[in-house]
C-alpha cells in the first residue's frame, strides 16, 4: 500500500511533472525537426505521405511543437496549448501513423498517440497544476 505521505508528494509535484514531461515530447521533437532534420526533409516526409502543400505544412508542424510545447513546459496558456496539441496529435495519427499494412508496430504507436491524447485532455481540465485535491484518486 502507497503511503499517504507519498501520495501527497505525488499531488503536489506529480502534476507538475508530468506537465513539464508531456510539453518536452513536443518542444522537444520540434526542435529537432528544426534543427536536426530540418524544414526541407521533414517536408520531404509529409510529401511522401502525400500531405497537401508538404513545404508548410512541416513548418506549421515545427512552430506548433515548439510553440505549444514550450507553452506546457512553462505552464502558460496551457488549457490552448493542450487543445491544439490534440486536434494536432489527432490529425497526425490520421495523417501518418495509421499504415498497418506497412507498420507491424502500428497499433503500440496508436495507442500511444491516443494515451497522449489523453495527458493532454488531462492537462486541459485539470489545469498546469492538476488536481491537487486531497483524498482524490
Amino acid at each position: 500500500m502507497i503511503k499517504e505521505s507519498h501520495l501527497e508528494i505525488v499531488r503536489t509535484h506529480g502534476s507538475k511533472l508530468g506537465r513539464i514531461l508531456i510539453g518536452l515530447l513536443f518542444f522537444v521533437s520540434g526542435l529537432l525537426m528544426l534543427t536536426v532534420q530540418g524544414p526541407t526533409a521533414v517536408g520531404g516526409y509529409f510529401a511522401s505521405l502525400c500531405i497537401p502543400m508538404a513545404a508548410l505544412a512541416a513548418w506549421v508542424t515545427i512552430v506548433v511543437k515548439i510553440v505549444a510545447g514550450g507553452a506546457i513546459v512553462i505552464g502558460r496558456k496551457t488549457t490552448e496549448a493542450a487543445a491544439v496539441l490534440i486536434i494536432f496529435t489527432l490529425i497526425a495519427t490520421l495523417l501518418a501513423h495509421m499504415s498497418a499494412e506497412t507498420d507491424p508496430m502500428f497499433p503500440i504507436g496508436l495507442l500511444k498517440n491516443l494515451a497522449i491524447v489523453g495527458g493532454l485532455l488531462y492537462l486541459m481540465a485539470f489545469g498546469p497544476h492538476g488536481m491537487n485535491v486531497k483524498g482524490s484518486e
